[in-house]
């Protein structure tokens, strides 16, 4: 049985599965990490949710402020073991619907080129591509995304 718990930044569910996400991208993104690291700090952040099956944690996600009017989706993430099972898309939908009830218009997000099936997922989920944003201006490997809510 699925179940969405919303939660904040500093429950450590989330951030066992943190730990988790950033082991996988210190692989995928090595030395480039330490940039991208400094622009993922979520201990402090108030909107975040843990995706469980049958009582075990499976992934999680998160949003902050970044405009009076939008919200930034970050730390979205399955653990592997779990992918294939529309996890990461039930976190995704979680959160903008949390973000709406907060009386946000638009998300947006940021994620690598050596992520395509976080890329595939938010394309599905109808965002759109943006010019990078502050702080991935000129970031070859980022992709920057918005979506209405």
């Amino acid at each position: 049985m699925q179940t969405i718990t919303r939660c904040t930044g500093s429950d450590p569910v989330f951030r066992a599965l943190i730990v988790a996400l950033d082991e996988e991208l210190n692989v995928r993104y090595g030395a480039l990490m330490a940039f991208f690291s400094q622009h993922n700090h979520s201990d402090d952040v108030e909107y975040t949710v843990v995706v469980s099956l049958d009582g075990t944690p499976a992934g999680c996600g998160c949003f902050k402020t970044f405009s009076q009017d939008s919200v930034e989706m970050k730390r979205i993430f399955v653990q592997k073991a779990y992918r294939g099972q529309r996890l990461a898309r039930a976190v995704l939908t979680e959160l903008e619907c949390w973000a709406r009830e907060c009386d946000f218009s638009f998300a947006v997000l940021e994620t690598g080129i050596l992520q395509p099936e976080a890329i595939r997922l938010y394309e599905a989920a109808g965002y759109d591509r943006i010019q990078n944003y502050p702080p991935y201006v000129g970031v070859a490997e980022s992709v920057c995304f918005r979506k209405a809510l």
